[in-house]
């Protein structure tokens, strides 16, 4: 079995740049509230960042979650499995922390006032459920995922850049706050992990023939 700081050591590509990235957003967070946060990002807008953002968001979408594991069943049948596995684990863990914490969305915080925010006409804001971002976990589990697949050192951390946006997108349209972003990354993460260091560990110790084959060969 290989030792966890050994694994932890060789997606070092990409978790040194997300460490980064969590230790700026962090920082961030203590320094200044999150209504602050979220009003500042709100002022900063842009027809093509409408544009962007409002497509870029659905990179976090469950259907494009599972389409991703279903297309991997062509290259391996394990390597689907872990994607569609970890968005399951991460999706069904943020279920539970949405309705244990119950926190408002920044529509539903802000109240009147939402009306003088800039939103995209056609997207309805949803109101509960803000912590954490569903969005933001199920994309972090998918390119960590995407990440670990890569063997190429310089192209693992490109995968952070797609969740990035989708986390971003949360918060430009006014669907969350950056505490829900923050905390939907670590779960995406530390799920994609913890599953493919342990299924990865099991298939090695109990091979199948099913483990080196993929659909249609």
């Amino acid at each position: 079995m290989k030792k966890p700081l050994n694994y932890l050591k060789a997606q070092r590509y990409f978790l040194i740049p997300y460490l980064l990235l969590l230790s700026v957003t962090g920082i961030l967070q203590i320094l200044y509230r999150q209504s602050f946060i979220i009003s500042y990002i709100n002022q900063h807008y842009s027809v093509a960042a409408d544009w962007f953002f409002e497509y870029a968001t659905f990179l976090g979408d469950g259907r494009f979650c599972v389409l991703v594991g279903l297309l991997f069943l062509v290259f391996s049948y394990c390597k689907a499995i872990l994607i569609l596995s970890t968005y399951a684990v991460s999706g069904l863990l943020s279920i539970l922390l949405k309705n244990l914490f119950d926190m408002p969305r920044p529509s539903a915080y802000f109240g009147s006032m939402t009306q003088y925010f800039h939103t995209i006409q056609g997207i309805e804001l949803a109101q509960a459920h803000s912590f954490p971002s569903g969005h933001t976990t199920s994309a972090f589990a998918l390119f960590v995922m995407l990440a670990i697949f890569t063997n190429n050192k310089y192209l693992k951390p490109l995968w952070l850049l797609p969740a990035i946006a989708v986390g971003y997108s949360r918060m430009y349209l006014f669907q969350h706050f950056m505490i829900d972003v923050f905390f939907g990354s670590i779960l995406g993460t530390i799920t994609t992990l913890f599953l493919d260091y342990f299924l990865n560990n099991y298939w090695n110790n109990n091979p199948k023939k099913w483990h080196s084959k993929r659909l249609f060969f």
